[in-house]
């Protein structure tokens, strides 16, 4: 039952945490909003929202909820996973919606939304959470691939982070159940849609405290702080519980249920993400240098390069061994790979006449590079004058070594 007094509490409240976000002075990531981890044919995540998807108290993704679910997720599953994130201190349930990727939902296996905490702190209404979250599931809903799985992560109770100092079991409390309860009615009504409950930060530290008392003469060590990483880590884990069965199945069936998961892109949005990172015809970078000769050596080849495809020719950034610096786009394999969103491998390229044969080049195996912004623009490959199986390159080490020029390309468009 609503408490009389709760009218009167609501401008305190609306007031007291307007703006919430944009003023903190707590770390949050400033790398590329994606984690991978290990794996061919990764699954493809997508984290959305605010609160605990920003990252607080984290300077990397890679050790908030994105790093920490990729990880988890590979651990049960055995495969690899990208995650990509969207998230904004400012989103609330309002605008939720307007924030949405829509051209990339549908390439994702599955969506993980994390939402509410503010609108809980703000005493959004009842009526107004219902709507809009019924507004945004349902954007999701026809958005998304054929079974792609929602999870929805419950607003965890605003009293949890002492930052706010707030009672617990206090009117903030109960009014994010009441939006969490209005929640668990909308997800029940839609397929593939769940909404899950993961350990908050308070409750977490009391298992602590009470581990410490069980093991130290039954003294509990009250107010212990858990790290930042550790909350991730706990939700991810509550995350990965519930979806990695899904997507096990998802796997099974084929990639077929998902036929946009590799993104549609025209040569305009690749020379369009080119331009924008400036790096055509620029000069050697002892970073990207360092990447293509660690593949060389350590998938035993005579050449590798890091190429990016133009609109006529193919210009390697960074080389190692005997490969040209650029040469035409026109049957080049760098041109064929970039067209998937995995590896690409030619065993012998003098019995493959999509490509023009050469006294240099028989074995050929890449993997796409792709933007910040999910634009495949070139590729990370080895070369040999040697024949080989597909069998005998290691297609896990390859994708981590493209991986790598990924983060390093995020350094670069964060510079513009």
């Amino acid at each position: 039952m609503t408490s009389p007094l709760r009218p009167l509490a609501l401008p305190f409240f609306r007031g007291r945490f307007s703006g919430l976000g944009g003023r903190f002075s707590i770390p949050r990531p400033s790398d590329a909003p994606s984690a991978h981890s290990p794996g061919v044919d990764p699954d493809r995540i997508l984290i959305f929202g605010n609160g605990a998807a920003v990252g607080w108290g984290v300077r990397s993704h890679d050790l908030a909820l994105p790093g920490q679910l990729s990880r988890q997720l590979s651990a049960v599953t055995g495969r690899g996973v990208d995650a990509d994130l969207v998230a904004d201190p400012l989103i609330t349930i309002q605008n939720a919606v307007d924030h949405l990727p829509d051209d990339r939902v549908p390439t994702y296996d599955a969506i993980v939304v994390v939402i509410g905490f503010s609108d809980a702190l703000r005493m959004t209404s009842v009526r107004r959470w219902r709507q809009d979250m019924a507004a945004l599931l349902g954007r999701l809903v026809a958005l998304r691939s054929t079974g792609a799985e929602i999870v929805i992560q419950a607003i965890h109770r605003p009293s949890s982070i002492k930052y706010f100092a707030l009672k617990e079991a206090g009117a903030v409390d109960a009014h994010a159940e009441r939006l969490n309860a209005v929640t668990r009615e909308l997800c029940d009504e839609l397929p593939g849609v769940r909404l899950i409950v993961s350990r908050d930060r308070a409750e977490a530290e009391r298992k602590i405290a009470d581990e410490h008392g069980s093991h130290g003469g039954g003294q509990g060590i009250v107010g212990e702080q858990i790290p930042a990483t550790e909350l991730f880590r706990l939700i991810a884990a509550t995350i990965t519980a519930q979806l990695a069965p899904l997507l096990d199945d998802h796997f099974a069936r084929g990639r077929e249920d998902c036929p946009l998961r590799v993104r549609p892109q025209s040569d305009d949005d690749r020379d369009r993400a080119v331009r924008a990172l400036g790096i055509l015809d620029t000069p050697h970078e002892k970073r990207f240098d360092e990447i293509v000769e660690r593949a060389r050596v350590l998938l035993g080849t005579t050449g590798a390069a890091f190429s990016v495809v133009d609109r006529d020719r193919v210009w390697n950034k960074a080389v190692a061994g005997p490969v040209p610096r650029e040469f035409p786009n026109e049957r080049a394999m760098c041109s064929v790979t970039i067209r998937g969103d995995g590896p690409f491998v030619v065993p012998d390229v003098w019995e493959d006449s999509r490509f023009e044969a050469t006294s240099e080049l028989r074995f050929y195996a890449g993997y796409p590079v792709q933007t910040p912004d999910g634009i495949r623009i070139g590729a990370l490959c080895v070369t040999d004058p040697q024949p080989r199986h597909a069998d005998q390159v290691d297609l896990v080490l390859l994708r981590e070594l493209a991986l790598s020029v990924q983060r390093e390309l995020s350094q670069v468009s964060q510079a513009f």
